[in-house]
């Protein structure tokens, strides 16, 4: 039985990076669409938390959610204790093989999950063994199967692939917009509805949710996918080498000839790299990409007008070339990489550290005994075994958080000089005025845009709307407040 698990999150903040998941809800189904309950996890299930204490909410986040103040800060949960029950109840899913799908999911909710459990010092790729996001298949279906699902415009006059449109033109019943449990269930339903409209372009949505997939079927002969940048297009081509990232491809669109190509200089294919329309494209293993047989080629006049005997032919001569062009190119883009990283010296806070901390097994061990139900003097000998300054932040602030920035409870672990310099480097964070890039959203930022919406509300004479600005103001004063003499 295959399972797939469908899943949405409510946060504070538009950057998946910088944001707190405050919502969380999954409900999971097999082959069939048939809801089940694996492992002691509900078939459906959604998880509320209150803030977090050393974060700041992004406005028109939470004007998109609509979840008042109030009820979030009286939720039971701290966000500490959703984090928790969120990493068990997924692992759980994974260790039963389940594929993880949601809506838009590998632009923000994975990247929103794996940031959360990576600054709780969690393992943060719990989805990554199999997964899918269902926007780029919708996406797929409006140029692979034309007609099988309807759309929406939006105001520039372009299909809109949001989920509220894509449920009110296929008539998919809400309880809700912007609620996590609401959007999970249409999201399934959105999915039922293209594995019963677009079997194919369902079935290739998921073939490819294993990274180790996806080199063996893209090696050899042209095939087609599609791409999304304000309209969705086809195309039609074939795999030319590795990048210089690992599980990164180059791919070559066939509709530039390679004769153009195989012939240049250095410098010849330098230019030609950064010439309009690009014919080097690049495809990410652990995207889970859409590929499609090299006759949907022909549903796109370009493709259509060279025809299928002249997509062979340059196929077969660039086929001869593909390991010596992949290698010139992989120098190119090596070098400009290296040239790039020299001036991007710029120190990284162990929040955006994800990818370059690496923690040793050792480190990892440490780190999974630091979130067990320890007591207080077992928790601080474990904290006091990290060397390095980057994880001891990190545990610093998880501690912080947790106790929800109470310093009686901070202190039965670390110390009252502990408690200060973590309130401090919060508050520097927070309170900081500059436009000088941060994981953290910062107060003068979110209060100049209050501002610029409270103006707006009493042009138009919308009471409830100032009311729900005056609650965030008020908010955002008290942890001003909270702050201020830290800073």
């Amino acid at each position: 039985m295959q399972l797939f698990t469908y899943f949405d999150c409510e946060s504070d903040a538009g950057a998946a990076g910088k944001a707190t998941c405050l919502s969380i809800a999954a409900v999971t189904v097999d082959e069939n669409f048939n809801e089940v309950s694996i492992g002691g996890v509900p078939a459906q299930w959604k998880i509320n938390s209150r803030f977090k204490r050393s974060r700041v909410f992004e406005i028109d986040a939470m004007l998109a959610h609509n979840i008042p103040i109030e009820v979030i800060k009286k939720e039971a949960l701290s966000n500490g204790q959703l984090v928790d029950e969120w990493e068990r109840r997924f692992k759980i899913l994974a260790d039963h093989g389940t594929v993880f799908v949601g809506y838009n999911s590998m632009n923000y909710d994975n990247i929103l999950l794996q940031n959360t459990l990576f600054i709780n010092l969690k393992w943060p790729y719990i989805t990554n063994k199999q997964q899918f996001d269902l926007l780029p298949a919708i996406r797929a279906a409006s140029v692979f199967a034309p007609g099988a699902l309807n759309y929406e415009l939006n105001a520039k006059g372009n299909t809109s692939f949001k989920l509220q449109s894509m449920l009110a033109a296929n008539n998919i019943h809400t309880e809700g917009a912007h609620d996590s449990l609401y959007d999970t269930i249409a999201t399934k339903d959105l999915a039922k509805r293209l594995f019963e409209k677009a079997p194919d372009v369902f079935n290739a949505s998921i073939e490819l949710r294993k990274k180790a997939d996806v080199l063996p079927k893209i090696q050899e002969g042209i095939f087609c996918w599609h791409e999304a940048f304000f309209k969705t297009k086809i195309y039609c081509g074939m795999h030319l080498g590795n990048t210089i990232f690992p599980g990164w491809y180059y791919l070559y669109d066939l509709r530039k000839h390679p004769d153009e190509v195989i012939k240049l200089d250095r410098e010849g294919l330098k230019q030609s790299l950064k010439e309009s329309p690009k014919w080097l494209r690049t495809l990410k293993s652990n995207r889970a990409p859409l590929i499609m047989d090299s006759e949907m080629a022909l549903l796109d006049e370009s493709y259509k007008t060279l025809g299928m005997s002249e997509l062979k032919k340059r196929y077969n001569l660039l086929k001869k070339h593909k390991d010596e062009l992949s290698s010139r190119i992989r120098d190119i883009i090596e070098e400009q990489y290296s040239e790039k990283q020299e001036f991007n010296q710029e120190e990284l806070q162990p929040e955006e550290k994800i990818y370059s901390l690496n923690p040793s097994n050792e480190e990892r061990n440490l780190m999974t005994q630091f979130n067990q139900d320890n007591t207080s003097q077992e928790k601080k000998r474990i904290f006091n075994l990290f060397k390095r300054d980057d994880v001891k932040i990190l545990a610093e602030m998880k501690l912080f958080d947790d106790n929800d920035g109470n310093e009686d409870k901070f202190c039965e672990i670390l110390s009252k000089r502990d408690y200060k310099r973590i309130k401090k480097r919060i508050a520097t964070n927070i309170l900081d005025m500059s436009d000088k890039p941060s994981p953290f959203t910062k107060i003068p930022t979110q209060q100049t845009r209050l501002d610029t919406l409270r103006v707006i509300a009493e042009k138009n004479e919308d009471h409830e709307k100032m009311k729900q600005l005056d609650s965030f103001d008020k908010y955002l004063e008290e942890m001003k407040l909270f702050y201020g003499k830290a800073s």
